[in-house]
């Protein structure tokens, strides 16, 4: 683990120590949360009814997708690298059957073809080989399974200024990994994983606060998104689901 990575392995575990808010343990707005869960569940359902499925959240956190999952009537498994992570998780979930497990994304401790679902929401940014973590995903994936994975959108507007003023300072490593969806759709393939479709993230900034509530209440967000040359300017992220090839 290189010093990006354990750079964020500190915060995320931080992030737990001292807050019990489910966004706050994960480092996500309110809003941020929010609009994430709701993503995923919109993609749950474009994967059809089934019977149960075994499924893992790659990097959950406190546990808030493991908990989503199994309420969808999912066998859940949670995974993270983070202690403190874990055990908010454990305290927030009401069900002792449901397992949680640590280690890294690097190497899953799982066989070949072990789950039909897998999460991985929120820890690309945190990623120093993210096609590492893509390969592992892959291999225990069960053929037919699907993947619902996010990245923080490089073409965002905000994404693009700060990086320009990174560069005018000449500034060191981006604190924040931000990836093209081209690129995430590129690597899904490589591996064997056909992208069926992704959803947009919008969030209004954080500060100043009143700001945040009005463009949250409006109807602005939801106009642009429709916008296609628009959508992907401010969008904050992507979510894309896809589907391993049998």
């Amino acid at each position: 683990m290189g010093a990006f990575e354990r750079e964020w392995r500190r915060r995320f575990e931080t992030f737990a120590r001292r807050n019990r808010e489910e966004h706050l343990i994960s480092g996500w707005s309110e809003q941020g949360l929010r609009r994430r869960v709701e993503a995923v569940r919109s993609l749950l359902r474009l994967r059809g009814a089934g019977p149960p499925s075994s499924a893992l959240d790659l990097g959950c956190g406190g546990g808030t997708y493991v908990r989503l999952l199994s309420a969808e009537g999912h066998r859940a498994l949670g995974f993270d690298y983070s202690h403190p992570s874990l055990l908010r998780a454990l305290a927030a979930d009401a069900d002792p059957h449901r397992r949680y497990v640590q280690g890294e994304a690097y190497q899953l401790p799982f066989r070949e073809a072990s789950f039909d679902l897998i999460l991985a929401i929120g820890i690309f940014q945190a990623l120093g080989a993210p096609e590492r973590a893509l390969d592992e995903i892959a291999r225990v994936l069960r053929p037919g399974g699907h993947v619902i994975l996010e990245a923080l959108n490089a073409h965002e507007l905000i994404a693009l200024s700060k990086r320009a003023r990174q560069g005018l300072r000449g500034g060191g490593e981006d604190p924040v990994r931000t990836y093209p969806p081209g690129t995430i759709r590129g690597w899904l393939e490589e591996r064997g994983l056909r992208p069926m479709t992704r959803v947009g993230i919008y969030l209004a900034p954080r500060q100043p606060a009143w700001l945040a509530r009005l463009v949250d209440r409006s109807r602005v967000l939801p106009l642009v998104a429709r916008v296609p040359a628009l959508a992907w300017a401010v969008a904050h992220s992507y979510i894309t689901l896809a589907e391993k090839r049998p």
